[in-house]
């Protein structure tokens, strides 16, 4: 018996189709039982015992494994195969099979058990199409992108900040404003030269980062 489930490439999975088979040997009642089915000398179903996983792992692999820990015993579930046949009105002889499972899974769907089979797979968690080509190099690749992409951001906030700390983080400014407020009444009243001597010390102010400590200290000081 083998199995085989498609994938939607474009949401980040890394092989398009996932498969897996699993064998066994017929014993030696099961395969007249089968013989004579196909011979038309028996209508009845035939079971096909430790032939279907319920249970199925699909992972972003190639391979779709049966997850034997989840069937009771480790043991598969049983097949009950049924051979139909019919003739239409030209003599013309149609055939065709009907699997039905022997238990019924354990999830109820609906009150009443019907034909066929219950098959229960465990696939990985879908990512959004955005984030389709960080999902092929799953949660270490999401992690890693994450973390360069904050970090980034953290580095960009603080490079550059020694060079105007200096100039933020002042304790006492009242003296620079007292300064430059004079600056802008000496330009009203018309006294340019007188101008530009405060506006050249207040640029030296800036450039002496010693000058600076002394303008800057708490007037207590």
């Amino acid at each position: 018996m083998s199995w085989s489930f498609l994938r939607n490439m474009s949401l980040g999975a890394k092989v398009e189709t996932a498969s897996q088979k699993h064998i066994i040997h017929l014993s030696e009642e099961s395969k007249e039982d089968l013989i004579s089915l196909l011979n038309g000398t028996n209508h009845n179903p035939v079971v096909i015992e430790k032939l279907f996983p319920r249970y199925i792992q699909a992972r972003s692999g190639s391979e779709a494994n049966p997850i034997v820990k989840l069937h009771k015993d480790g043991k598969f579930e049983s097949l009950e195969l049924k051979l139909n046949r019919t003739t239409n009105g030209l003599n013309d002889t149609q055939q065709w099979w009907i699997v039905n499972q022997t238990q019924p899974g354990k999830i109820k769907l609906t009150k009443d058990h019907k034909a066929g089979l219950e098959l229960y797979v465990f696939s990985d968690q879908v990512s959004p199409p955005s984030l389709g080509f960080l999902a092929g190099y799953g949660i270490m690749g999401l992690y890693a992108s994450v973390v360069l992409v904050i970090g980034k951001f953290v580095r960009e906030f603080f490079s550059g900040i020694h060079h105007t700390i200096m100039f933020e983080e002042l304790p006492f400014v009242d003296r620079i404003l007292k300064l430059c407020t004079d600056i802008f009444l000496v330009r009203e009243t018309g006294e340019l030269d007188l101008e530009e001597d405060m506006y050249a010390k207040l640029i030296f102010l800036y450039r002496s980062p010693e000058t600076m400590i002394k303008w800057t200290r708490d007037k207590n000081q």
